[in-house]
This record gives C-alpha cells, structure tokens and sequence, in this order.
C-alpha cells in the first residue's frame, strides 16, 4: 500500500469517526444515563473509548464494513433514500450487537443486566438511528472533501459551497454536538450522586431516631446508663 492509500485511509477514518460521534454522541449519552442507568462517569468514560477507538482505526473498519454491506445489497447513492436508512439500520443493528457488551466491560460497568440493558437499547437506537448515522457519515466526507456526496437528500445548496464554508459547517455541526452532549449530562440525574446523597439521607435518619431515643429516655435511667459506662471503662 503506498503512502498516498495510507493518507486517503487515515483522513476517511478521521472525518467517519468525527461524523459518527457528532451524530450519536448526545444520543447515547441520554440513554446510557437516563435509560440504562449508568452513571456519568461510566457512560462519558465509554463515549471516550469510542472517540478514541474510532481514530485508531474502529471508524475506518464501520466505514469499510457498511461500504461492503451496501455494495452485496446493491445500495448507492441514488437508492431510494427509505430504503438507504433501512440497510443502515440493519447495519448498525449488527455492528452494535458484537462491539457494544464488550465496549460497557471496558468502561467499567460490571453489572451483567445493566450491559444487557444498554446493549438493547443501543440496538433500538440503531434501529431508529442507524439511518442518520451513515447519512452524517456521507455528508461528512463531502464537507471534509473526502468523498463527494451524491445522495438525492443533500442539499444541493450545502454541496455547491466552497470546500472552506463546508469546513465550517462540519465545525459548527461538532461544537453543537459536544454543547448537546454536555447539556445531556448536566440536566440527567447522576445516578452515584442520587444514591449517595440516598445513603447519606437514611444514615442521618438513622442517627436522628437514635438520638431521639436517647434523650426521650427519663433523666434518672440516662445517668444510669453514663455511669454505667464510666465504671465498664
């Protein structure tokens, strides 16, 4: 492979994993915490590994998986564009199943039931957003001046711009994405901190009841009761 296949590779593996994190990133954060019950920490600590992964080479692989799966079903760019949502669908369905239990154990979570929740719901997402998801990678890539675009939804208004306004569509498209994302995090309830300020809320009940108990008792059985632990000691 020379180096200008290397260069092509790298930069569509680049501009994929931007595209696909831009478009699901805000999405699977809102159901890993507010459905599946993950903690912030846990579901941010996986949206990561997902970045992460995708720039080394994870994004490049989806990329070049949906590529084979729409040439062994016959799906290009002027496919009918129900039908282009469908296969990606079905695409991302499959993709997510093997990635994503193994993907929540490397994030920490190590709740079998929680995993399967996730994983499940990450499925159905893929089912109702597995469709955006290739077409933010397709837009993308002609944003980025990767691959050009020719799906009949792309406005062409968008595709006859200067390869610098497209940049900055893409730009603007990714800070309101990682805007969204934090917006989901801070308006979701984190759930470690809901169950131990939980915690906290039972001990303090608990210590009131025994203080209560304490000093409802007759004055002349809670003398009894210290001099009886000043002569234990």
């Amino acid at each position: 492979m020379n180096i200008k296949k290397i260069a092509q590779n790298t930069k569509y593996n680049a501009v994929t994993n931007t595209a696909m994190c831009a478009e699901s990133t805000p999405v699977y954060a809102a159901f890993e915490t507010g459905v599946a019950g993950m903690t912030d920490a846990v579901s941010l600590n996986a949206r990561l590994i997902v970045l992460g992964a995708g720039y080394c080479g994870a994004a490049w692989v989806y990329g070049q998986g949906r590529s084979m799966w729409r040439k062994a079903f016959k799906i290009t760019d002027q496919t009918r564009e129900a039908k282009q949502h469908l296969h990606d669908a079905m695409y991302a369905v499959s993709f997510n199943a093997v990635t994503a239990p193994l993907l929540y154990l490397i994030s920490g979570e190590t709740d079998i039931k929680k995993i399967a929740l996730a994983t499940a719901s990450a499925s159905a997402i893929c089912l109702i957003n597995g469709g955006p998801l290739g077409y933010a990678i397709d837009v993308f890539n002609d944003l980025a001046g990767v691959r050009e675009c020719e799906r009949k939804s792309y406005p062409q208004v968008i595709k006859k711009q200067s390869p610098k306004v497209k940049k900055a569509i893409a730009a603007g498209i990714v800070a309101a994405s990682i805007g969204l994302t934090a917006l989901v995090y801070e308006v979701v309830p984190n759930r470690k901190i809901k169950m131990d300020t939980e915690k906290q809320t039972e001990t303090q009940k608990k210590v009131t009841m025994h203080d209560s108990t304490i000093y409802n008792q007759p004055l002349e059985q809670r003398i009894n009761k210290q001099f009886a632990i000043y002569n234990a000691e």
